[in-house]
């Protein structure tokens, strides 16, 4: 049986394993390609699901809660697993998605007055997009000279190389931390929503209403720290431990064969690779180099960085969809590996045209450096959106 119809990791329970009243639909367990693990599933609730006695009784405020018609879907997608997200699948009769433009236009506000910089997802959505506006700047720096030579000055090529050396340093960071998010996913999956009955069992509807109590991601760690009562719960929480490095068994049986994983540690070794090319446009070390140099080190690691990009960000599209060939445009997720794509392939190009000596190639090296650092830039912003979106409500049909 292929690894992408079935969770088989070995010691690894299947998501929601450990909850009542929530069912894996076994038809839906899918992935793009048979060596990797199932990056998505659906799983039904019914009335049991979550209706503890302390969740009864508590009268959950009609402005944080939905009424919603039972049967609802958790719709499990190891991205969003990884990103401490928990999606929620309503019928058409729900008032609101997360998608609409009110919606959306609260979670543009989160990106100006929420900053929870204890949560991974969130300081790799930061760095990514502060190391890719500056990016822009810096290609601004070095083709508008080109097109409109009125406009330079004489610090201009020192303040795109200081830039692009600070991007390339955000960039590690993030590339970095990207590995540690996908080691530290939650194994068991975490339900993430508290249903609360509040008609009669014939009617089947409940409130769905964001219960961060039994939520066991990373991003929980310092926004339960303040409530001793969110402690106590959080402290019964043992199956939730950070992880620097899993053992070589956890590797091998289960992380080479997680897509994200295998993405997240591709982009790392392209930012490493890349960073030296970013130490490289320092003006101390830039002007002395030879053209051997130039073209054995800078514009290699440049190259070779942006290959390295290319992989990672085609992996994490078709982490987003249920067949390698099947894109899936309702996802956020998807958007973000299809913007960060077009920004490596970018990237790649402005490489290799400085293996060119015409005066076009260095014209277009410096155009496609800005349009390509502008498309990751629009993908960062996305992931910065993504990363305080925890709690998506999703239509099902």
């Amino acid at each position: 049986m292929p690894r992408n119809t079935s969770f088989a990791s070995p010691g690894r329970l299947s998501p929601f394993a450990r909850h009542v009243g929530v069912h894996l639909d076994h038809d839906t367990v899918q992935g793009p390609l048979s060596f990797f693990n199932p990056t998505r599933a659906r799983f039904h609730l019914d009335d049991q699901a979550q209706l503890h006695p302390e969740l009864i009784d508590d009268k959950l405020p009609h402005a944080h809660a939905t009424q919603i018609a039972l049967p609802a879907f958790l719709n499990w997608r190891s991205r969003d697993n990884r990103k401490g997200r928990h999606p929620l699948g309503v019928d058409a009769s729900y008032p609101e998605s997360t998608a609409s433009f009110r919606a959306v236009g609260r979670g543009l506000l989160r990106m100006c007055t929420e900053y929870p910089y204890w949560d991974i997802s969130y300081l790799i959505a930061v760095f990514f997009t502060i190391g890719s506006l500056l990016f822009v700047v810096s290609g601004l720096f070095y083709w508008l000279p080109l097109v409109a030579p009125s406009s330079q000055f004489s610090t201009e090529a020192t303040a795109g190389d200081a830039l692009s050396f600070v991007g390339a340093t955000l960039f590690q960071v993030g590339a970095v931390l990207l590995v540690f998010e996908a080691c530290n996913e939650n194994q068991t999956g975490c339900f993430g929503w508290a249903l609360h009955q509040v008609l009669s069992e014939e009617d089947r509807r409940v409130l769905a209403k964001v219960d961060v109590h039994s939520c066991k991601h990373h991003h929980q760690d310092m926004l339960q720290a303040d409530s001793t009562k969110q402690r106590q719960k959080q402290q019964l929480q043992t199956d939730r431990k950070w992880t620097w490095c899993p053992s070589w068994f956890e590797l091998r049986t289960h992380y080479f064969h997680e897509i994200g994983f295998v993405a997240s540690v591709a982009m790392s070794v392209g930012a490493t690779i890349f960073y030296v090319c970013g130490i490289c446009t320092l003006p101390p070390i830039y002007n002395n180099m030879s053209k051997g140099a130039l073209e054995g080190v800078y514009y290699l690691t440049y190259l070779v960085g942006g290959v390295f990009f290319v992989i990672s960000s085609v992996l994490y599209v078709l982490e987003t969809q249920p067949t390698w060939y099947t894109p899936s445009p309702h996802l956020l997720g998807w958007h973000i590996g299809v913007w960060n794509l077009i920004g490596s392939v970018g990237w790649t190009l402005a490489a290799s045209f400085g293996y060119c000596s015409s005066s076009w190639c260095s014209y277009q090296s410096y155009l496609t450096l800005f349009w390509a650092s502008v498309a990751f830039s629009i993908g960062s912003i996305l992931l910065w959106y993504e990363a305080l979106l925890k709690y998506p409500v999703e239509k099902t049909r």
